[in-house]
């Protein structure tokens, strides 16, 4: 009987901590802030940088976009000596696959280890981890419609815990890949 309040206040001890919020700095990053924000914490990068994204086009006609900014950005941080990886969707889509692949085709060049998804899941996920300390998530594909016509959400989350959390997810992820 002992024995069983013993294991039962351990038991509910693990879970209050487990459900217990990691403190975080969030701030919402709507619209145009995205890639103002997402930009600046890439360029500023010292250790690494972690991307997964549905979508990232390069766009060849304008090389000034914000998409090509944003990769642009992944190989200087990779030529300052930043670990860069990305993880992107291998989408049904055969027009999407091309622009991911080719993305990817040119990420790999630069160094970056990227990694395609299975064709038999979708990898839905928009994220970018910074230095192990900041998180941006939300629903912004690196796309031109996305990051200067779409209304588009997204929160960044300054936090060590959160972003070793996602630091996690993100391995995981790359186990799972090619």
């Amino acid at each position: 009987m002992k024995y069983t309040k013993y294991v039962s206040l351990l038991v509910l001890i693990c879970l209050s901590i487990s459900c217990y919020p990691f403190p975080a700095d969030v701030t919402p990053l709507n619209d145009a802030s995205y890639f103002k924000t997402v930009y600046s914490l890439i360029s500023r990068a010292q250790k690494s940088v972690y991307v997964v994204m549905y979508s990232i086009k390069w766009y060849d006609r304008y090389p000034d976009s914000q998409s090509n900014k944003l990769i642009n950005s992944l190989i200087s941080a990779k030529k300052r000596g930043v670990d860069v990886r990305a993880i992107l969707d291998r989408p049904f889509d055969e027009k999407e696959n091309k622009e991911n692949e080719k993305v990817a085709d040119m990420l790999s060049r630069s160094g970056i280890k990227v990694y395609l998804d299975s064709e038999k899941i979708t990898t839905h996920s928009k994220l970018v981890i910074v230095d192990t300390r900041y998180v941006v998530i939300g629903s912004t594909n690196w796309s031109y419609h996305a990051l200067t016509d779409n209304n588009e959400t997204n929160v960044l989350i300054d936090s060590e815990q959160v972003a070793k959390e996602y630091v996690k997810y993100f391995e995981e992820l790359a186990s799972l890949c090619k």
